[in-house]
């Protein structure tokens, strides 16, 4: 295996038709994860020393492609802008009504030019987990791929205050060296990171291998995967070709498809967790926010969900699903041959 990179053997079984029955905490059925994706400040921009504006999931990128040479496109920016100066503050008003916490997966150069929304998120108690250092800009090889991990871990920290953050890890859509980097890291500052998040495979977290003992050798302490899912996603008001929503309603009604199937199934006798990713710039406009809304309502009648953090769920899963006992789930079942 190169020394560069790293992916754990491919598994299509994992847990099978024998998914892990213990419930989530006080008996609930579903576990609801909220994500914010924190990216405006961190994006593609000269006025962030980078040749080129950016290029997608602003509200202009399906016919207006990156300007490059060094020159600032102000359209584009004004719509990152928007994310911060009105989406967050309306986002984090509807949060407070129903007293509940979302895992920020935050570009560290985002937080580094909105400070005062990083000190807040920290002290209001939600999760400050790490979306990379730059949004999309992970480096071309490991070493410049620590670099950036190095330099997100230590932008989170003084810009929250906080000692140990990042409590978890979202690349998304990265380079197979970010992961290594970001286990080899873990490693050397001994900050705890409970879970990684660059998955998409499951609907229930699972173990891995580690990826430094599988490269480096030495003791293996195993990666708690949380997935992700690019279904419940607000990117889907941006996805065109059919394939992403453009009503409001449509979101909701897909929210709440997948969290009755989930729910049904977590009745049932094998629980599930559902992620809502959100992003400042996307739901939080006026309109798209009321299916925000109209779900986060919707949520709050079902008295069996459990809606938490990933810092949460890990911790649960931990306690009862430990590495050393439960380990890989690709060990539960033959692996495939990769020679075909």
């Amino acid at each position: 295996m190169p020394t560069d990179a790293w992916l754990p053997p491919r598994d299509y079984v994992g847990y099978g038709g024998d998914s892990p029955k213990v419930l989530w905490p006080g008996n609930k059925v579903i576990a609801v994860s909220f994500v914010l994706n924190y990216e405006e400040g961190a994006e593609h921009t000269p006025w962030n020393g980078d040749d080129q504006s950016c290029d997608s999931l602003h509200e202009l990128h399906y016919d207006r492609p990156a300007i490059h040479g060094g020159q600032r496109d102000g359209v584009v920016e004004d719509m990152f802008e928007w994310g911060i100066r009105q989406g967050l503050p309306r986002l984090i008003k509807l949060f407070r009504q129903y007293g509940w916490k979302w895992t920020t997966w935050t570009c560290a150069r985002a937080f580094e030019v909105t400070p005062t929304y990083a000190k807040l998120l920290a002290d209001e108690g939600h999760e400050i987990a790490c979306h990379g250092n730059r949004w999309r800009i992970h480096g071309t090889n490991l070493a410049e791929a620590k670099a950036h991990v190095h330099k997100s871990f230590d932008r989170l920290q003084a810009t929250t205050g906080l000692t140990d953050v990042p409590t978890g890890w979202f690349g998304g859509g990265v380079p197979n060296h970010t992961k290594l980097a970001r286990a080899e890291v873990h490693r050397e500052r001994q900050v705890p990171l409970l879970y990684c998040s660059d998955t998409y495979a499951a609907d229930v977290p699972y173990w891995v291998q580690d990826p430094y003992a599988a490269v480096h050798g030495g003791e293996d302490k195993g990666m708690l995967m949380i997935p992700y899912s690019l279904c419940t996603n607000d990117h889907r008001f941006f996805v065109s070709q059919g394939a992403g929503v453009s009503k409001p309603d449509d979101w909701f009604d897909l929210l709440k498809s997948e969290f009755d199937q989930l729910y049904e199934e977590g009745q049932a006798g094998s629980p599930k967790m559902m992620t809502i990713a959100m992003h400042n710039r996307f739901v939080c406009k006026p309109g798209r926010t009321m299916a925000l809304k109209r779900f986060m309502a919707y949520v709050a009648t079902k008295p069996d969900a459990w809606v938490c953090t990933r810092r949460e769920i890990a911790a649960h899963w931990r306690e009862h699903y430990p590495y050393d006992k439960v380990g890989a789930t690709d060990q539960l079942h033959p692996t495939a041959d990769a020679s075909a």
